[in-house]
């Protein structure tokens, strides 16, 4: 069985549409909850992506409110550690991308080498993930 990383997108579409009636949901929104309803397998986050979500509740006007939907959430999705086998990959990984004249901001290649380091198949809405070989497992719950 597949386990799955959720990128920070996929992981506001679940925070922001969880407690609203059906009908107040985006279809995005809709769509990635009712693929985690149907999810057999585990499904984590990086430690990156929660670092995105505090960013995201501190830089927003309803601070207290945002934080305790995160505390809330990670209680559900558990965050993974960074550890020295993700930074190597993280390194030889952008090496390899700037001598093909390609990038990614570090977060999310911190975020996808924690996928690919774990085995997990990264979940995510970003396009910006397509300039990393084809060994990083990507799926999208959005479309």
């Amino acid at each position: 069985m597949e386990n799955y990383l959720l990128d920070t997108n996929h992981c506001i579409y679940v925070i922001n549409g969880i407690d609203k009636k059906t009908s107040r949901k985006t279809e995005t929104e809709h769509k990635v909850i009712k693929k985690i309803k149907t999810i057999q397998s585990e499904i984590f986050i990086s430690e990156v992506t929660l670092g995105e979500l505090y960013f995201g509740a501190a830089n927003s006007n309803r601070k207290e409110y945002n934080l305790k939907r995160i505390e809330l959430f990670k209680q559900i999705i558990m965050p993974v550690t960074i550890d020295e086998d993700i930074w190597r990959l993280f390194g030889e990984t952008k090496a390899m991308l700037r001598k093909r004249g390609k990038s990614i901001a570090d977060m999310d290649l911190l975020i996808a080498c924690t996928s690919r380091i774990f085995g997990f198949i990264l979940v995510t809405n970003d396009k910006d993930f397509d300039v990393l070989p084809d060994d990083f497992l990507k799926e999208n719950w959005a479309e």
